[in-house]
């Protein structure tokens, strides 16, 4: 049986009469597929890794929200699993057990969906397997799987800090950067770029808040690198331009103007 119909049993078994009868209304497996195509749109390549998000931001409009968000999180558990098994299908490495979360937003269509996707290495998700009616030989086969892959997570990105804090010892970084709002709601806003990476959305905890009605909650994400920052869009509504190119994914350094939404920004050394 493949994953997807396999999901579509379990969703057959979760919601009966109204997902069946009325088209219109937005289905379970609709949700399923395209959360496989972001995991695929976002993964990134490591020298020994296909990592993929393990953050999964479901945003759909209320009426189509209400009759998912009612059963509570047996379904988001449901989706999470199908998520984490079509990755691991594919040999791809989660920072985690992958989450997903379903909101409610009055400026999605119906029957559409926005999805924000991100990379969390300090989340710790609990299934609750039992609860959720899954075999304990798969149980424990998995547990043992999932040990190893997450202790071998652990140790990858370990190796990636202590290069960087290396570099940074040995002066060969210049960190006197800033990014600064040059264009947009909050001219002239700005943030230090002493960081590893930074979150930039409409999100309150983003380290650099956009107070932008057209940013995502959580837009993107810069990482340091040797060669500058590395610019990942986080599955944004509206997208990231960079001088004036639509980008997922990019370097970016200083005299780059990033424009997310009605705001631009710039990379300027102190």
């Amino acid at each position: 049986m493949s994953l997807l119909a396999r999901f579509e049993e379990v969703a057959e078994l979760l919601f009966t009469g109204p997902f069946k009868r009325k088209t219109t209304r937005l289905q379970p497996v609709e949700i399923a597929k395209e959360l496989v195509k972001e995991m695929l749109r976002h993964k990134q390549v490591s020298i020994s890794q296909v990592y993929v998000p393990n953050i999964y931001r479901v945003f759909l409009h209320p009426k189509d929200w209400g009759p998912l968000a009612s059963f509570g999180e047996t379904f988001m558990l449901e989706l999470s699993r199908h998520i984490y098994l079509e990755g691991e299908r594919n040999g791809y490495t989660f920072l985690s057990k992958p989450l997903v979360e379903l909101h409610a937003d009055e400026t999605i269509k119906l029957r559409e969906m926005s999805i924000e996707v991100d990379f969390d290495d300090s989340l710790e998700i609990e299934w609750g397997e039992k609860e959720a009616g899954f075999p304990e030989d798969e149980l424990a086969e998995n547990k043992h799987q999932e040990q190893e892959l997450w202790r071998n997570h652990t140790t990858i990105f370990n190796d990636q800090d202590l290069i960087i804090f290396q570099e940074e010892s040995s002066g060969s970084r210049n960190l006197q950067y800033i990014l600064e709002i040059i264009e947009g709601p909050d001219g002239g806003k700005q943030i230090p770029l002493n960081a590893e990476s930074i979150y930039i959305g409409r999100h309150a905890q983003c380290e650099l808040a956009i107070n932008d009605p057209e940013v995502s909650r959580r837009h993107i994400k810069m990482t340091r690198s040797n060669d500058g920052w590395l610019l990942d869009d986080l599955g944004s509504t509206n997208g990231t331009l960079i001088n004036g190119q639509r980008i997922s994914r990019q370097l970016v350094s200083p005299g780059d103007r990033i424009q997310l939404g009605q705001s631009v920004l710039a990379i300027k050394r102190v």
